[in-house]
């Protein structure tokens, strides 16, 4: 009776162990494949590169912090979501890099929606204290008021526009990818 319960805690141990080790290798290698300099490598993405280090939130501010291209491009609800999110860039970029060239890709059309591609669960896990800190400044909590009495009727880049990726309609341009024939004025 004793050896079977060490066989089931032994073999549950390594289980545990097993499991711990398997999540810890997989959450290190979404991250170490989520940041500017991975996220960046593909040719197609030297324009938002550049808007991107133009950015506050690509160091360009007195501290030097950036966020990550997870901070702001994969769901921070919870874990599932967040792997799944990021399992499915995993594949589609890299197949998009192939088949599609990048002067093909409407750049300008997904600006217009930004929502698709910035989770506001990823704002919000650096700005975790905004409704606390709006509160106590009413000039700051004003433009954030109807935010946080229905969040699921608004966005933070709904606001926000061009956080994250400064002046990117240029560096697209800058790369010879034009606005659509309908987007000219």
């Amino acid at each position: 009776m004793l050896t079977t319960w060490i066989r089931i805690l032994s073999i549950g141990g390594l289980v545990g162990i097993g499991a711990v080790a398997s999540w810890a290798a997989l959450d290190t290698a979404f991250h170490l494949t989520g940041d500017y300099e991975f996220c960046t490598g593909c040719h197609s993405y030297a324009p938002i590169a550049a808007s991107y280090r133009e950015d506050r939130h690509g160091g360009n501010n007195p501290t030097g912090m950036r966020a990550a291209c997870n901070d702001c491009h994969l769901p921070h609800d919870n874990s599932l979501h967040y792997f799944f999110v990021k399992a499915r860039h995993g594949v589609v970029d890299p197949v998009m890099e192939i088949i599609k060239a990048p002067e093909d890709i409407d750049w300008h059309g997904n600006r217009q929606h930004r929502e698709r591609f910035v989770y506001d669960s990823g704002c919000l896990s650096c700005h975790k204290y905004l409704q606390k800190q709006t509160q106590q400044n009413p000039k700051a909590f004003r433009p954030h008021r109807d935010y946080f009495a229905a969040p699921s009727e608004h966005s933070c880049v709904g606001c926000h526009e061009h956080v994250g990726h400064h002046r990117l309609g240029y560096h697209l341009e800058q790369a010879g990818w034009q606005r659509p024939l309908e987007e000219s004025p």
